[in-house]
């Protein structure tokens, strides 16, 4: 006698379609191209938050996570020498720049570069910054100068490779009240794009050559001067910051996968 068979259940594994691990890479190269656009937390130094003061080649300050290091002239430098060439101004008082032609109509503090002398900028951190913009003036060694274009404002950045990038903007003339006053800058060639590690401004003054320099050469003469305001730099991430932020999402998308790459499913199998 045949006994009749029972139907047995058992689990079958079904296994989903291919593109649900392309659908969580591509998922998680999204979020990498999300968070990368998002820019950096950026820091507008106005020097608002320093005292009004004097400072000499060699000395350095700090504001907002940016140490600036003030350098001597050409000439100074080349000898060993100090000279007073950084201020803290307070835009509101006249008082604050009675020695020269600064600029007007600064509504608080504004750091002013004198003597031939320049300033570097370099994070405390030690990482990389981008420059977005900033407002500068000529600071002219005397009133009433005729309004012609006296020099220009250097800038020169390092890259974190050690090369070297350099740019120039011509300084803004006077205003109709005969006055030197802030303009914002226009930087050219991608120059805001880069990643510095360092950044320095100075001078140049145009000689009688129609050249403009402030060298051992040929010297600025203590007209080489200017005014910062309104600084406008970013922190730059690392790129192993991405890296590491792309192999974590990776390995979740891993992770995931396997958690839900067998879906237990149920047949029946009869006699």
């Amino acid at each position: 006698m045949n006994r009749p068979s029972h139907a047995r259940v058992s689990p079958a594994t079904v296994y989903p379609p291919a593109t649900r691990g392309r659908t969580t890479v591509l998922a998680a190269l999204a979020a990498v191209s999300v968070l990368v656009s998002v820019p950096a937390m950026a820091d507008v130094l106005t020097f608002d938050n320093l005292r009004p003061d004097v400072y000499e080649s060699g000395q350095t300050l700090n504001t907002s996570s940016y140490n600036l290091r003030f350098l001597a002239d050409p000439t100074t430098a080349a000898g060993g020498g100090v000279s007073g060439v950084g201020a803290i101004l307070d835009g509101r008082a006249g008082s604050s720049c009675d020695i020269a032609a600064c600029p007007q109509g600064a509504t608080g503090n504004y750091l002013a570069i004198l003597n031939d002398g320049g300033v570097n900028f370099a994070r405390a951190d030690r990482q990389a910054f981008s420059l977005a913009g900033f407002d500068y003036s000529f600071i002219a060694p005397v009133s009433g100068l005729p309004n012609m274009q006296w020099g220009e404002l250097q800038l020169s950045g390092t890259l974190s490779n050690g090369q070297v990038v350099s740019t120039s903007l011509a300084f803004p003339g006077q205003g109709s009240d005969g006055n030197y006053h802030f303009q914002g800058a226009s930087l050219l060639g991608g120059f805001s794009n880069y990643a510095f590690t360092g950044l320095t401004f100075n001078a140049c003054i145009f000689n009688d050559t129609g050249v403009c320099s402030n060298s051992i050469d040929f010297p600025a003469f203590n007209q080489g001067q200017f005014a910062l305001d309104n600084i406008n730099v970013s922190a730059v991430p690392e790129p192993s910051t991405y890296l590491l932020l792309l192999a974590g999402l990776g390995a979740i998308g891993m992770l995931s996968r396997r958690r839900s790459g067998k879906v237990a499913a149920f047949t029946v199998q009869g006699a």
